[in-house]
């Protein structure tokens, strides 16, 4: 089982990218951990950190930060980013690194980078990227593999038989799991109940990163184990 957190689950008390918050994820119990960079202001701070913080996770990855492409500081700021997360992968094992395919202009964007690239289905406020027929025209475009987000599935679809089309159609291109409920964000599993989401998890092996913002670390750890228990069912 491979179980954890984006580090953007304690963001209201915990710094998301500080050693220290990494620690508090594994002494939970996590063995994976997914490195929320909310601002591309957030991303050399990257820089800041090596190999032995990530000691005792067997999969990370980072979830890239918004931007504006049709702004042209914004994308400036982009590129440099990510010759940031070319940097950092050089010295830190990354298994991935997640982008929201509606800020994406042009996939070739990637071509210089070696960094693996996962791109993410989107939730109902999205205009592309929800549904089976739209992903598909993005993985003809970027030949990547996906991250599939159940919330965002949920968002879109609450009988989840999107989440199923999603798992027929692109299930060899799977790589990782999102996980968290959904009332009004990303609310904790364990306090929505929704066990449909939990459900629509299509291998119990993939990679699992909790999304839930949980206001305290007390909740976080009650999230950590509701989950597992249902994988470990």
């Amino acid at each position: 089982m491979i179980l954890g957190f984006s580090t953007g689950c304690l963001y209201e008390t915990h710094d998301r990218l500080s050693p220290e918050t990494f620690d508090v994820f594994r002494k939970i119990g996590a063995n994976a951990i997914e490195i929320m960079v909310y601002d591309m202001d957030e991303a050399p701070r990257l820089l800041q950190l090596d190999q032995k913080d990530f000691a005792g996770f067997r999969y990370v990855s980072i979830h890239a930060p918004s931007f504006d492409r049709f702004d042209t500081n914004s994308m400036i700021k982009f590129r440099l980013t990510l010759d940031i997360f070319e940097e950092f992968c050089a010295k830190v094992r990354v298994n991935a690194i997640v982008f929201h395919p509606d800020q994406i202009g042009e996939w070739a964007i990637f071509e210089n980078y070696t960094f693996p690239v996962l791109i993410e289905n989107m939730d109902w406020r999205k205009d592309i990227g929800k549904y089976v027929e739209s992903m598909q025209e993005i993985f003809e475009k970027a030949d990547a593999p996906m991250v599939l987000d159940l919330n965002h599935c949920f968002t879109n679809d609450p009988t989840m038989h999107l989440a199923e089309d999603m798992v027929k159609h692109f299930k060899d291109r799977i790589y990782e799991i999102h996980l968290s409920g959904f009332e009004k964000f990303h609310e904790p599993l364990f306090q929505t109940g929704q066990v449909e989401i939990l459900a629509a998890i299509p291998d119990k092996n993939m990679p699992v990163i909790i999304e839930s913002v949980c206001a305290t670390l007390e909740d976080a750890k009650k999230e950590f184990e509701y989950v597992r228990a249902f994988l470990n069912s």
